[in-house]
């Protein structure tokens, strides 16, 4: 047996539960073999939270390395620290993954970041990954940064989703996670073919970190294989739920926890 492979083009996470290492975890679960183009490193302690962006060069070096493979399946983009990273993604994306599904996880919210920097981001974000995006998966914050509304409804979500459509998104979901009101985690999305709401019941535990890497590379996974774009969801949906449920604690220093990847298959197997 020869499995396919999937890419990742994302951020170190030193705790493991995002970053390529969900994604590498994500996509093992799913039958791929998975290869990763670090853009940072991501260390968090528990009064500290920093990134440290990967020097372009080394990542133009990486991502030289990893497209001379001829046999990738898709591509899930993750975490570009800085306007220069997002356009040299975005160069490589261009020139050898037109072919293929491509997920932009556009995680960009961070607290150490400035107006500046972020407006910056955002700009880049919309012109030069938005449209080369099979699907883009950002959370509530995101989405917000994204298509310059307020979401406080599901019908927001529903309308900051066209709005990143139309800048050229195939499809676009929206997470609404723990931080939109109500009982149940809402995520929306908008396809080419219609509207969609996926709803869980929300985890009443903190073991969530990861949970946005996690479900962008379940459905990069699925697209890869074929599947439509409600099931990549609707299963991705469903796959970091059991992630979230079963999560790993980490210490008593630390508040939250990680999503675990190889819950739902070890729930399934008892």
């Amino acid at each position: 047996m020869k499995p396919t492979k999937m890419l990742t083009i994302a951020g170190s996470d030193v705790l493991a539960g995002g970053g390529i290492q969900a994604d590498l975890a994500t996509f093992n679960e799913y039958g791929y073999f998975g290869l990763s183009a670090i853009t940072s490193i991501v260390t968090v302690t528990p009064d500290d939270f920093t990134i440290h962006p990967v020097p372009i060069a080394i990542l133009a070096a990486q991502l030289d390395a990893i497209f001379a493979i001829d046999d990738i399946a898709g591509v899930k983009v993750g975490l570009l620290p800085t306007v220069a990273h997002v356009k040299l993604v975005a160069k490589y994306l261009k020139e050898y993954a037109s072919h293929l599904p491509v997920i932009i996880d556009p995680v960009m919210a961070f607290k150490e970041t400035n107006t500046t920097n972020v407006n910056e981001l955002v700009k880049a974000i919309q012109t030069e990954l938005l449209p080369l995006a099979t699907i883009t998966t950002p959370n509530l914050v995101e989405a917000e940064l994204l298509s310059g509304r307020t979401i406080k409804t599901a019908a927001d979500m529903t309308e900051a989703a066209r709005i990143m459509q139309q800048m050229g998104a195939k499809s676009v979901v929206v997470k609404g996670g723990k931080r939109l009101a109500g009982q149940e985690a809402v995520d929306v999305l908008v396809a080419a073919d219609g509207l969609k709401t996926f709803k869980t019941e929300k985890v009443a535990n903190a073991y969530n970190n990861g949970a946005g890497c996690t479900f962008s590379s379940a459905i990069a996974s699925q697209l890869a294989a074929g599947a439509t774009t409600a099931h990549a969801v609707s299963d991705a949906k469903a796959f970091v739920y059991e992630g979230i449920k079963h999560g790993v604690p980490l210490n008593d220093a630390l508040p939250v926890g990680n999503v675990w990847q190889a819950a739902r298959r070890l729930s399934e197997e008892q």
